[in-house]
């Protein structure tokens, strides 16, 4: 059973039959707490000795850890399984509840005082100061986490202080003696000293009232070296002038340290000095209110007045002029406007979460502008008002750099890939950082790198203050997706299987159905859009962020859709990848091959590979796997992506055992995958079978594909003849079909094949002709081939120069268009040419890199006089450097290869 630990006061153990446990030692107490604050996290070892002993020199820390654990186990006696040991580090079941209620009452406060009910606000604070015992965590001051967590519970303890005492004068209680209290503790406090000020003033003690404010500005000065607040300051005027202040709202807390973001928040500084109205519009846990509230404290801090009405408490029907009223300490019970526009005259009014009421705000904001004399405007909402001049600010992930400095500012870590691969799980959202990193008070950074895939179970573990609305991510999207209507939340699900988002035409095929008509979804994406919750870019692709597709995932299984729109979405994926290959097959289709063979098919790969994912799980559709694949080998080679698309393949044809056109491309697109792998047998005898099944069910098209991919691995098993047989065939065939691409692989083959044999001239004639074809249709990869073969004849005939030239323009080419195996082989080849001409160390660059990165995509070079030729260079450069060959290409073989194609190029 949970143990309950008390923490708001001289701690204690408490066990769920309500006997109090001892514990006496005061480092086993601490050990106890500290989990306690991990709310059943467990806490890892290096953050407790951490804690617990901070930088003492301590000896054997670890054992020392377990021999405290151990103790603590010895007094929780029959509740020492409470106290569990995980890879993960300690944890232990048990909840500090009187701390845990006091944060959640502060929340509920927040909430609800601006609503105007103070008499709840009242109750609910006092009720909460009544959990202090005393001191928080008195008799563990030496403890090096105590120090912290004290000053925190503290802090708690002024805020409900403060929040009892205001809804106390609101409500006409007798605060005063407690507030005078109160400031005996925390005499430099300013709120405490103004609402004691407000209560003598009420009382008819306004004298004294003055000399109060008097005093403080004096003791800050002296003290501090520091002036009033302006809410001090004019609270001083407010009494000077004899006027009967009206009670004040505080702001929200702005965050501690703002980080990111200032470009916008400097133009909203800036703008917001003039009457305006502007929306920050955003997603749900991108920040909009974190912006707002730094754009009220520094326009406060310049002497503006600034009002804070959020919205997120009230519901349809409450009263919206009411809740104005309560936050700028207006009077008239909220009846009227009056009141709040005069005391709004040249403030700046924070409209905070109007999403959920924006046709309520809307006609507010209209008769606040025409009432209140150069008032400005911000309202933070997912959906923008449609007001003719309001202007709107977009608010989406903080940039790379900013998102990692604000996970390290709250949490003290250092930067680290670790830090950036955390902040890009959660999208770069400020609420998941925060929420992230507070989770490193039980888990180390690369713990946590090592286990935020579930991004919306971040959840806080004491580091959020206790106003904050979205206590996690999940919270953040459920408020969102309360707002929508029916029909908008079942597309938000269903985009959820798009992986990297979507053209429209793909949303409308996969999207519609079971109540959704095709022509529906544009108008619905664009509501998601409105709302932040789905982007869209330059190119008018729709797109989910990872956190929002996660949750998607979760609605559209609980809604029993996910096998329905999966289907879809992998007839879409068979759909794309057959028309590829007939777009790459015909010749008058040519310019359209390169839109959807090149850049298309990378911006849709996550969905191909999502798909095929689905077929082989969840989906139990091997056979459908093959359709996907293998009419885009070529693109797998071109991607490097060979290993993954040899084991999709391998599991697809489990599920093709008839001798049909789908086994027979699926054998075909196997064989290639292994080819470029290297298992030239097994390529062979495949492509063999796919060959034989195209060739008796009299498919010419099939065929002429498959012979060509036996010539390519006739010649890594270096069977020159066989290797021409097949490139003959491969030829006619393609001639005769205009298949241009393929055209072009069988004369470069052939070139090729002539190459090994000798024969030069007729070699270089066929690849001649193979540029030509692939010239003609603007096949830049096959331009990339071609120009490989010609450099290595040229190199071969002793023309370095011409040779160096090829190189460079392949790679080029290879380089715009993410052709990795042609960098790499462009690599090679000039790696040849420098060991040649003498440049060995360069050449050792050259050749480490890239056998370095064949090695990891698996793609080994096969042709035969190319494979001697980099054999060639390697011993060059061995003779001539020794044993500093092996030193120089441990320290290349790790390098980018973009960069060093980068410095190639600029050469």
């Amino acid at each position: 059973m949970r143990l309950e630990i008390r923490v708001l006061g001289p701690p204690e153990i408490v066990s769920a039959a309500r006997e109090t446990l001892l514990v006496r030692q005061p480092l086993a107490q601490a050990l106890a707490v500290r989990l306690a604050l991990a709310r059943g996290e467990a806490v890892a070892d290096d953050i407790l000795i951490r804690d617990l002993w901070a930088d003492e020199d301590a000896a054997r820390p670890a054992a020392r850890l377990r021999v405290l654990a151990s103790r603590l186990r010895g007094a929780l006696g029959e509740h020492s399984t409470a106290l569990r040991r995980s890879p993960a580090g300690f944890s232990l079941l048990a909840e500090p509840t009187d701390l845990s209620a006091a944060e959640k009452a502060l929340s509920t406060i927040d909430a609800v005082r601006r609503s105007g009910d103070q008499a709840r606000v009242f109750g609910t604070a006092a009720a909460a100061i009544d959990l202090w015992r005393g001191d928080p965590l008195a008799g563990l001051e030496d403890i090096p986490f105590v120090d912290a967590e004290q000053r925190r519970m503290q802090t708690l303890h002024v805020d409900l202080q403060l929040a009892w005492a205001e809804a106390g004068l609101a409500l006409g209680r007798p605060v005063g003696p407690e507030l005078e209290r109160m400031i005996a503790v925390h005499p430099l406090h300013e709120r405490l000293v103004g609402l004691s000020a407000l209560a003598l003033t009420r009382a008819g003690r306004q004298a004294e009232a003055l000399d109060r404010l008097r005093g403080l500005r004096s003791r800050l000065a002296d003290e501090l070296g520091i002036d009033p607040t302006p809410e001090t300051v004019a609270l001083e005027d407010d009494l000077r002038g004899h006027r009967p202040p009206a009670p004040r709202i505080p702001l929200p807390t702005a965050a501690k340290n703002f980080v990111g973001r200032d470009r916008e928040l400097t133009a909203l500084l800036r703008e917001l000095r003039r009457p305006t109205l502007i929306t920050l519009l955003g997603g749900p846990g991108a920040g909009k209110t974190r912006l707002a509230r730094e754009v009220a404290a520094q326009a406060a801090e310049h002497g503006r007045s600034v009002a804070w009405l959020d919205l997120a408490p009230l519901r349809q029907g409450d009263n919206l002029i009411a809740a104005l009223a309560g936050a700028v300490g207006a009077d008239g019970g909220g009846e009227s406007l009056g009141h709040s526009a005069e005391l709004l005259a040249g403030a700046l009014l924070v409209v905070d979460n109007a999403e959920h009421l924006a046709d309520a705000v809307v006609p507010m904001i209209d008769a606040l502008r025409f009432k209140a004399v150069d008032l400005s405007i911000l309202v933070t909402s997912q959906l923008a008002l449609g007001l003719s001049d309001e202007q709107v600010r977009r608010v989406g992930p903080l940039a790379a750099a900013d998102a990692a400095q604000l996970f390290c500012d709250r949490c003290g870590a250092e930067p680290s890939p670790a830090v950036e691969q955390i902040c890009a799980a959660v999208d770069r959202l400020p609420l998941g950082i925060e929420l992230a990193a507070g989770l490193t008070r039980t888990l180390s950074v690369e713990q946590l790198a090592a286990r935020i895939e579930g991004r919306l179970r971040l959840s806080i573990r004491g580091f959020r203050p206790a106003e904050s609305r979205h206590s996690s991510l999940r919270a953040a999207l459920d408020w969102s997706h309360e707002l929508l209507e029916p029909p908008v939340r079942t597309v938000l699900r269903r985009m959820a299987v798009f992986a990297g988002g979507c053209a429209l035409d793909a949303a409308e095929q996969v999207l519609a159905g079971d109540g959704i008509e095709p022509d529906e979804v544009a108008e619905l994406l664009a509501v998601l859009v409105d709302r932040s919750l789905v982007t869209m870019d330059a190119d008018e692709r729709f797109s989910l962020l990872e956190t929002v597709r996660e949750y998607g995932l979760e609605h559209l299984r609980a809604a029993g859709e996910e096998t329905a729109v999966r289907n879809r979405h992998v007839r879409w994926c068979v759909e794309l990848a057959q028309f590829s290959r007939h777009a790459a097959a015909l010749h008058q289709r040519l310019a359209l091959r390169q839109q959807v063979t090149g850049r298309v098919l990378r911006l849709e790969e996550p969905n191909l590979v999502a798909a095929i994912d689905w077929c082989l799980a969840e989906g139990n559709d091997p056979a459908r796997v093959g359709e996907i694949v293998a009419p885009l080998s070529w693109h797998w080679v071109f991607r490097g992506l060979m290993g993954q698309a040899r084991g999709w393949l391998r599991a697809s044809l489990a599920g093709l055992t008839e001798p049909t056109v789908e086994r027979a491309a699926a054998l075909a697109g196997l064989a290639a995958q292994t080819r470029f792998a290297g298992g030239f047998a097994e390529a062979l005898e495949t492509g063999l079978e796919s060959a034989a099944i195209y060739r008796s069910l009299g498919d010419n098209r099939g065929l002429a594909i498959a012979s060509q991919g036996l010539t390519l691995t006739s010649l890594a098993l270096d069977d020159v003849y066989a290797a021409l047989q097949f490139g003959h065939e491969a030829e006619v065939l393609t001639r005769e079909l205009g298949m241009g691409v393929v055209l072009g692989a069988a004369l470069n083959c052939n070139g090729m094949a002539l190459r090994q044999l000798g024969y030069p001239v007729e070699a270089r004639a066929f690849i001649i002709e193979a540029y030509d074809v692939w010239a003609a249709v603007n096949d830049e990869q096959g331009k990339v081939l071609a120009i490989g073969s010609l450099g290595l004849l040229d190199f071969q005939a002793g023309d370095h120069e011409r040779a160096r030239s090829r190189a460079l323009e392949a790679l080029r080419i290879a380089r715009g268009i993410g052709y990795s195996t042609g960098v790499l082989d462009c690599f090679g080849l000039l790696a040849i040419l420098a060991a040649a001409e003498g440049s060995y160390e360069f050449a050792v660059r050259l050749l480490a890199v890239s056998d370095h990165q064949r090695a990891e995509i698996g793609a080994p070079v096969f042709i035969a006089d190319r494979l001697q030729a980099e054999a060639t260079a390697w011993s060059q450069c061995r003779a001539a450097l020794g044993p500093e060959t092996d030193r120089l290409a441990t320290l290349a073989r790790h390098q980018s290869p973009e960069p060093l194609a980068a410095e190639l190029l600029a050469l």
